[in-house]
């Protein structure tokens, strides 16, 4: 029915509005935060999972539209984590007076995600003026699906951000809704809610709103041709549907027939034969063959069983051995979320490739990037007469100011060593990675930290989990990680040394503005005494504009 997005980047779908989400078509879910712009201040709506995979995979379409410094407000509409655990780890890279506002009830339960930031709590029809004039309405929408929901209102462009209200799970998934996704929705706040006096409650507040377009966090962008419909549906929905199934539970025979409608679909998703003759039996198989197929099973099972009017057996009363239980081998779904992403945006693998990677679990890959390593001068002797608390202050600051800097130009921090960063960008963005470290030496300079040297590579290198089980780190391996470390070695307290390799494909004025330099110096290094030479140049940092 629909079109797979490419959801590597970001997509506008109102005036100033923009999808920055993601969707896993195995599981049938998709998740849409929307960031807002209003000329230099920007509202991030409900910004994502609590996985810190999804910090590249939301924030790389963030900087796509805006710095991430412009987002000045954060609106959580509930407190569950696919909506906001993601703060904690974009904090540091936002407004520096970034504020987010929530329901008073979702208000207490935030912190415990490990925000840093306060929250400011929300009441029924408050309202948030942006430094232009306009304004974003809040609407209490209690128990849809938690009693600290809320939903908000941009008179402007007359868009509606109702969080749950209208979600869909969906494999065939698309960005826009059609009138499929109506039953669909209608299935979500069956299963998901249970009160009519709340759905009826909030359908009040939305007929009061002139409605162009509903954003809803997870399925499709219900636009205005269907908006009307949709809205008009909600007084007719039945919610409550798992407390009416837990009281009316299969018999035997009822059992064996969703157990062979179970067989017959897991048949037909995995295109094999499915010997399995019981729940139990079924589960193991789908577990055994395919990712997304156990949770797939449960829906298809619940469908079925729907239509009988009895509960779904995959929902009580099963035993579990814990003989018989084993860790699961296969990537988990954030993982396979995490790994396609990286591949499609880091690694150019085509759709059969990435597929093909899926299927045999694989979690990395070779690719082109540029490398900098940031390291303090110094910071050894410095740190002989200070305190463990001055010390590790010192540090977590230093890591703070750089860490923004190269989120905000493109780059990803791939770990911290001790004193020093090691940092990569994508091989279209090698020329922001300069900028980017000229801006750490003008920011380290204008806050008076620890003098640090920078050095930068461009080649091919590893990607993958690295380490062992308990502890794999998503990690970059090969020369150009070795020859950055050199360079690095190489560049003095406020420099930065480049390999010719990685300055020969910088923008060509880029490239002459260094070489005009009265600081740029030719520069040699070597891995091992015994291997072969890397040319390279290194130059003050402060003696490039790089705005430029």
């Amino acid at each position: 029915m629909n079109r797979h997005l490419d959801d590597t980047d970001a997509i506008q779908v109102a005036p100033d509005i923009w999808w920055v989400g993601f969707a896993d078509y195995e599981a049938g879910f998709s998740n849409n935060p929307y960031l807002l712009v209003d000329g230099d201040e920007a509202v991030f709506f409900d910004p994502g999972p609590g996985h810190p995979a999804f910090r590249d995979i939301i924030m790389q379409k963030v900087r796509q539209i805006i710095s991430p410094e412009k987002i000045r407000f954060i609106v959580v509409h509930h407190q569950d984590p696919d909506l906001c655990g993601l703060i904690p780890f974009i904090e540091n890279t936002l407004h520096p007076n970034v504020v987010i506002l929530a329901h008073p009830r979702t208000s207490l339960m935030l912190p415990y995600y490990g925000l840093r930031k306060s929250v400011l709590p929300i009441g029924d029809e408050d309202v948030l003026q942006l430094s232009s004039g306009r304004r974003i309405a809040f609407y209490h929408a209690p128990y849809l699906h938690f009693a600290g929901n809320m939903i908000s209102y941009d008179p402007q462009t007359q868009s509606v951000f109702s969080g749950d209200i209208f979600a869909i799970f969906n494999r065939d998934w698309s960005l826009y809704a059609d009138m499929s996704y109506l039953p669909l929705a209608q299935a979500f706040v069956e299963h998901y809610l249970d009160s009519k006096e709340a759905i009826q409650y909030a359908y009040e507040k939305l007929k009061q709103l002139d409605i162009t377009r509903i954003l809803p966090q997870h399925g499709g962008i219900i636009e205005e041709e269907y908006v009307e419909t949709f809205i008009e549906a909600l007084p007719t929905m039945n919610p409550g549907q798992l407390l009416r199934e837990l009281r009316s539970k299969p018999d035997a025979a009822q059992v064996a027939e969703l157990v062979d409608a179970g067989r017959r679909w897991l048949t037909a998703h995995l295109q094999r034969k499915v010997p399995a003759d019981s729940l139990e039996a079924l589960m193991d198989f789908a577990a055994g063959h395919d990712l997304a197929a156990p949770a797939l099973l449960i829906q298809q099972v619940a469908r079925h069983a729907q239509k009988m009017g009895v509960a779904n057996p995959y929902t009580y009363g099963r035993t579990h051995l814990a003989d018989n239980l084993q860790d699961a081998e296969e990537l988990t779904l954030v993982e396979a979320i995490r790994r396609r992403y990286l591949s499609r945006h880091y690694g150019m693998l085509t759709a059969e490739d990435d597929d093909q990677a899926l299927a045999y679990g694989l979690l990395s890959f070779r690719v082109k990037l540029g490398v900098m390593f940031v390291d303090i001068r110094g910071f050894t002797r410095w740190s002989a007469d200070r305190s463990p608390d001055e010390i590790v202050s010192t540090l977590n600051h230093h890591y703070q100011v750089i860490s923004k800097i190269i989120s905000n130009g493109g780059g990803r921090i791939n770990k911290f060593i001790g004193d020093g960063i090691l940092a990569y960008f994508p091989e279209p963005r090698l020329s922001d990675c300069a900028r980017v470290a000229v801006d750490i030496q003008r920011a380290v300079a204008d806050e008076g930290l620890l003098g640090v040297g920078i050095g930068c590579d461009f080649g091919e290198v590893t990607m993958g989990d690295i380490g062992e089980e308990a502890r794999l780190d998503y990690t970059i391996i090969g020369a150009p990680v070795n020859f950055a470390a050199r360079m690095c070695d190489a560049a003095g307290a406020g420099e930065i040394a480049l390999t010719r390799r990685m300055e020969t494909r910088l923008e060509a004025d880029l490239q002459a503005r260094l070489r005009a330099l009265p600081s740029y110096t030719p520069t040699q290094v070597r891995i091992k005494p015994q291997d072969p030479v890397m040319e390279g140049a290194r130059f003050a940092g402060a003696d490039l504009d790089s705005s430029d």
